[in-house]
C-alpha cells in the first residue's frame, strides 16, 4: 500500500504502551515457560569467557513479534523494534535507555533501565532488564558472545500472558568523545527496511555540516522501484549524550520518514524508524573515498518481504569483473519453496558515486532477468535490494578474503557465535541462537536455544523457550565457501557462504523453513 505520508497515532493509542504488551511480565498471570541463558547445557564448555567479557556501551538493537493478554484478558499481537544504550560493567550490572517502536502503540523513548547479565565460558548468557523510566516492567534476554565487541541478543520470554520472539545484535560504541557528540559528516551507504509498510530504502546521504543532508536512494514501493530520488528537507539533530540524534527526509516529493539514529563509531550509525507504530530499521556506513568497482568474489545475505507471513531469505556467492558476473549460486526459501544450490550469471554498470546496477539471469529454464541495485560502500562491501514486484528484499555483500576454500577453514578455537531468525510454517516466528562447533574434518556440534511464537494471528500462548542438548551433525566445505550442514533433528540443509574464515551467511534451507543469520567465530577477549 502506498502511504504518501506518515500520520502519528493518537496520544491514546501512545499511552496504550503500558499495557502488558511489555509490562506486564510480573503479572500473578505470568508462568514462567523459557530458560533464563542461552545455552546453559554449555556451561562446562571450555572457552574465553565470563561476566568481564562485557564491559563498555553498547548499542544493541532487535526487532520482533510479541502476543499478549490485555486487562481484558483479550488476546493482542504486535510487532516491535528497540534500541537500547547499554552499559555493561565488567561484574554483571547494567544501565542503560531504551527506545522502543510499536505496531499496535506507537514510539516511546528514552525508558531508562537496569540490570545483571551472566556468560558463561562458551560466550552463552543472559540479561535480565528492569525498566525505571517512562515504563515498568522487565524482559529477559539470552545473548551468545563472538567477541567482546560484538554479541547477539534474542529476547528470551515466554510467559502465559506473554510471549516475545526477537533477535538483534549488540556492538561496542566508540569511546571517541568526537565521535559521539557531533552529528555524522562525510558521504554514507544507508541500507533500511521498513517492515511495516515493506520498503527497502538503499542509497547514499551525504553532510558536510553536520546537519543538513543531501542525498540519493533508491525506494522500492508498492512493487515498483522509484530509482535515484533526490531527497529534500533531510536534516540531522545534534546527538544527545548517548550518541542519539534524529535523521528526517522527504523523498518523492511527499513521503517523509524519521528516524532515531544511534552513533557507533565515526564511520557507522544505525538507525531505527520513529514515526509511531510505524516499523524499520537500517544502518549507515561511511563510504570509502577514491573510485570505487565492483570486481572479486562475493558472498551475500538478504531478506525480506512477501505475500505471505514468512517471507523470503537468501544467500549465495558470485564473481564480478569487467561488467560481468559468473559462477554465481543462490539458495534461497521464498512463501515455503526452497531453491537450493541455483546457478546464476549476469552483467553490471557502475556509476562514479558507487551506484551498481545489476541483471542476473538464473542458469536454466526461462531467461528470467533479475534486476538489482548495489551501492558500493567500498570495495569489498555493498547494500543491495532486488528491483521485482514480488517481494521487497534486500541485504548485504562483501568479498570473500580467499580464493578457494575448503573443509579446513571452517574451524574454531572457540566457537562461531550463531544467531538467525524468520518463520517455520510448522511453528511460526522462531529464532535459533548459541554456538556452534565445526571441527575442521566436517564434523558439527551445536549449542543452541530456540525461541518459538506461533503467528499468524491469532497467536498461541504462551511460546516456547528450548534449550536442547548439543545436537551433532556434518558439514561439506566446496571451493566456493558454499558449506552445506546436516544436523538430523534440525535441518538436512543447512547452507552457509563463507565471506572469510570468520564470516559466514548462514540459511536453514529447508521447504517451509525462512530462517537465515550469521555465523561469526569467536575470538580471544
Amino acid at each position: 500500500m502506498f502511504i504518501p505520508s506518515r500520520a502519528p497515532q493518537s496520544f491514546i493509542q501512545f499511552l496504550f504502551r503500558q499495557k502488558p504488551s511489555r509490562w506486564a511480565l510480573a503479572s500473578s498471570l505470568g508462568l514462567l515457560l523459557f530458560a533464563l541463558g542461552c545455552g546453559s547445557n554449555g556451561t562446562n564448555v571450555p572457552g574465553p569467557y565470563s561476566k568481564s567479557s562485557l564491559n563498555g556501551t553498547y548499542v544493541v538493537r532487535l526487532s520482533g513479534n510479541d502476543a499478549f493478554l490485555d486487562n481484558a484478558n483479550n488476546e493482542q499481537d504486535e510487532s516491535y523494534t528497540e534500541t537500547l544504550i547499554l552499559k555493561a560493567d565488567g561484574a554483571g550490572h547494567l544501565t542503560g535507555v531504551e527506545d522502543f517502536n510499536s505496531s499496535r502503540f506507537g514510539f516511546s523513548g528514552g525508558n531508562t533501565f537496569s540490570g545483571t547479565y551472566d556468560v558463561a565460558h562458551d560466550g552463552n548468557g543472559s540479561m535480565t532488564i528492569n525498566f525505571t523510566g517512562g515504563s515498568s516492567g522487565q524482559i529477559n534476554l539470552s545473548i551468545t558472545l563472538a567477541s567482546t565487541t560484538k554479541f547477539y541478543v534474542a529476547e528470551a520470554d515466554a510467559f502465559i500472558n506473554f510471549s516475545a520472539n526477537a533477535t538483534g545484535v549488540g556492538v561496542l560504541q566508540s569511546t571517541s568523545t568526537s565521535a559521539l557528540t557531533a552529528a555524522p559528516t562525510g558521504t554514507f551507504i544507508m541500507r533500511a527496511h521498513l517492515t511495516s509498510l515493506s520498503e527497502a530504502h538503499v542509497g547514499a546521504l551525504a553532510s558536510a555540516s553536520g546537519t543538513t543532508v543531501t542525498g540519493t536512494l533508491d525506494v522500492l514501493r508498492s512493487g515498483q522501484l522509484l530509482p535515484q530520488l533526490t531527497l529534500t528537507n533531510a536534516s540531522f539533530s545534534a546527538p544527545d549524550s548517548n550518541g542519539t540524534g534524529t535523521l528526517t527526509y522527504t523523498e518523492n516529493g511527499t513521503v517523509t520518514t524519521a528516524y532515531r539514529y544511534y552513533i557507533v563509531d565515526a564511520n557507522t550509525f544505525w538507525l531505527m524508524e520513529s514515526d509511531t507504530g510505524l516499523l524499520g530499521t537500517g544502518t549507515a556506513e561511511k563510504q570509502a573515498t577514491g573510485a570505487l568497482s565492483l570486481a572479486g568474489n562475493f558472498a551475500f545475505g538478504s531478506s525480506g518481504d512477501t505475500a505471505t507471513t514468512g517471507g523470503v531469505r537468501s544467500v549465495g556467492v558470485f564473481s564480478a569483473s569487467g561488467g560481468s558476473i559468473t559462477a554465481g549460486t543462490l539458495d534461497s526459501v521464498q512463501d515455503n519453496v526452497s531453491t537450493l544450490n541455483q546457478p546464476f550469471t549476469g552483467n553490471y554498470t557502475e556509476g562514479a558515486n558507487g551506484r551498481v546496477t545489476v541483471s542476473l539471469v538464473p542458469t536454466g529454464g526461462a531467461a528470467i532477468m533479475i534486476p538489482e541495485v548495489f551501492w558500493m560502500v567500498s570495495n569489498s562491501r555493498a547494500y543491495f535490494l532486488i528491483d521485482t514486484n514480488t517481494k521487497v528484499e534486500d541485504g548485504t555483500l562483501d568479498m570473500q578474503t580467499q580464493n578457494t576454500f575448503a573443509a579446513t577453514d571452517f574451524k574454531s578455537q572457540f566457537g562461531y557465535a550463531m544467531v538467525m531468525d524468520g518463520y517455520l510454517a510448522s511453528t511460526g516466528f522462531l529464532t535459533r541462537m548459541g554456538t556452534l562447533y565445526p571441527d575442521g574434518n566436517g564434523n558439527l556440534a551445536l549449542n543452541e536455544e530456540v525461541n518459538s511464537l506461533v503467528f499468524p494471528p491469532p497467536p498461541t500462548l504462551p511460546g516456547s523457550v528450548n534449550d536442547p542438548p548439543t545436537l551433532n551433525g556434518t558439514y561439506q566445505v566446496g571451493s566456493n565457501g558454499r558449506i552445506t550442514g546436516v544436523i538430523n533433528t534440525l535441518s538436512s540443509n543447512l547452507v552457509g557462504y563463507m565471506v572469510s574464515p570468520g564470516q559466514v551467511y548462514w540459511l536453514q534451507n529447508d521447504t517451509g523453513a525462512e530462517i537465515s543469520g550469521q555465523l561469526t567465530l569467536q575470538a580471544s577477549p
